[in-house]
């Protein structure tokens, strides 16, 4: 009888452990920058199809640095005066449900930077894809953005999406989001130059789903 609770013990230690790597793992692909395809394979950092003068030509000015004060793989954007400078992480396919945290670490020069999640949907006539693209897509859900101001020293930002309550109406938004995306952006309209580098990117699913705060 003490041998089976033994191994009824290791089972179910084992089922933690399996558990909890499984909700801790990074679903952001090429989180480290280092795919042998390239630095920056499935990062959304070509805007050209926007035809936004404000947006094109935003790859150009992303660099890879293997080290950059103290952090090494690290994803530097150069943000030209007047540009809306921006990085958009892979797609990450979304069930109805679900919740994610992204936590990574952040160095901003001279501007102040506004990061958020983002949520996407197919447009009409586009048929389902392994890869979408991001010109195939419209933009379903925006979750609230978090403020990260210049700084002397590495910061490491948290965002999570949804919320672990959501009202009635986000969540008939959020039935349409069919992928997400971090999205860090620099308002071009309202800064200077400067430049803001991104490392340890780890976006996670969370073990709790969100609920449905009814409406009076």
């Amino acid at each position: 009888m003490k041998t089976m609770d033994f191994w009824c013990c290791m089972l179910f230690s084992l089922a933690m452990t399996l558990s909890s790597m499984a909700v801790e793992s990074n679903v952001c692909y090429n989180s480290s920058f280092d795919s042998e395809k390239g630095n920056f394979d499935g990062w959304n950092i070509n805007f050209d199809w926007t035809a936004n003068s404000h947006q094109t030509g935003n790859h150009l000015n992303v660099s890879y640095l293997p080290e950059f004060k103290g952090k090494k793989n690290v994803l530097k954007m150069k943000v030209p005066a007047g540009y809306e400078s921006k990085v958009e992480t892979p797609l990450i396919p979304y069930k109805m449900g679900d919740r994610y945290k992204c936590t990574f670490d952040i160095f901003i020069e001279d501007v102040n930077l506004k990061i958020l999640f983002q949520g996407y949907n197919l447009k009409p006539g586009i048929p389902p894809s392994d890869k979408p693209l991001m010109q195939d897509l419209r933009r379903s859900y925006k979750a609230e953005n978090i403020d990260a101001a210049k700084g002397a020293s590495w910061k490491t930002v948290t965002v999570e999406f949804p919320m672990l309550q959501v009202s009635e109406t986000a969540a008939t938004h959020l039935k349409k989001v069919r992928y997400i995306t971090v999205l860090m952006y620099v308002p071009g309209a309202t800064y200077g130059a400067g430049n803001f580098y991104v490392s340890n990117m780890k976006i996670t699913k969370l073990p709790v789903p969100f609920t449905v705060k009814k409406e009076k």
